[in-house]
C-alpha cells in the first residue's frame, strides 16, 4: 500500500487505461489509492458508447476503488451521466476539464471549457443538486494561458467537491512541452481544496 501520507491516484487516459489495464496493474504493482476510468460522454440521442458501458460495469472492475470520470459542458448532461453512475452504484464521481483534444475543446469540454467560467459554474452548480454523488475535479492550467484556472480557483474551493487532480500543462500543448511548475504553485497557494499533482511522474524522483 501507498504511504498514508502520500495518497497516489492513478489518472486516467482515453483509449488505454481501460479496465483490463487497471486490473492488471493492481494485480501486479497494486499501491495506488485510487483508479479512475477513462471519461464517459453522452452522444447524441442521449445515447452511451457500449464500450464505456462495459468499462464502468462493477462486474469487470476489480480495483478496490474505483472513480467513474465523466466530461460535459452543459448542467443537463452531466446530470444525466452521473444518474448512470449512480444506477451502476458509485458514490463518486469525477468531472473532466483537462483532456486536450481540439474536437472536444472547440466544443467546451475538457480543458476547452477552463476559458469559460459561466460553463464552469454551472456545472459546479449541478453537482450540489446531486446529494447521491461526491464529486472530484481533472484539470489543467487553462487552454491557452495559466490565468485560466487562476480565474476558477474561487468558484472551485466553493464548490462541494472532495479534491481536485491538476495537470501542469495547457491543453493547447497536449501532451508536449515542459510542465510548469510555477503556475501550478500559484494555483495550489490559492487552492483551499486537497490537491493532486499530475504531469511527467515517471520515477520515484520525480515524485
Amino acid at each position: 500500500m501507498s504511504n498514508s501520507s502520500l495518497k497516489i491516484h492513478f489518472a486516467p487516459l482515453q483509449g488505454h487505461t481501460d479496465s483490463f489495464y487497471r486490473n492488471a496493474h493492481h494485480a501486479i504493482f497494486g499501491g495506488v489509492d485510487a483508479y479512475y476510468t477513462p471519461f464517459v460522454r453522452l452522444e447524441k440521442g442521449h445515447k452511451f458508447r457500449s464500450r464505456e458501458l462495459r468499462d464502468i460495469d462493477p462486474a469487470n472492475n476489480e480495483v478496490p476503488v474505483l472513480i467513474p470520470q465523466l466530461i460535459a459542458s452543459e448542467a443537463d448532461e452531466l446530470k444525466e451521466i452521473a444518474e448512470l453512475f449512480i444506477k451502476n452504484g458509485y458514490d463518486r464521481a469525477d468531472l473532466n476539464m483537462g483532456c486536450p483534444f481540439p474536437m472536444l475543446a472547440r466544443r467546451h469540454k475538457g480543458s476547452g471549457l477552463l476559458a469559460h467560467p459561466s460553463e464552469v459554474e454551472a456545472l459546479l452548480k449541478a453537482m450540489s443538486e446531486i446529494p447521491e454523488l461526491k464529486f472530484s475535479v481533472k484539470m489543467r492550467l487553462g487552454w491557452d494561458t495559466p490565468e485560466e484556472a487562476l480565474k476558477l480557483v474561487g468558484m472551485l474551493n466553493d464548490a462541494p467537491l472532495e479534491h481536485i487532480g491538476l495537470h501542469a500543462r495547457l491543453g493547447k500543448q497536449q501532451y508536449k512541452g515542459e510542465t510548469d511548475k510555477e503556475s501550478f504553485e500559484a494555483f495550489y497557494e490559492a487552492c483551499k481544496l486537497p490537491l493532486f499533482y499530475n504531469g511527467d511522474l515517471l520515477t520515484p524522483e520525480d515524485i
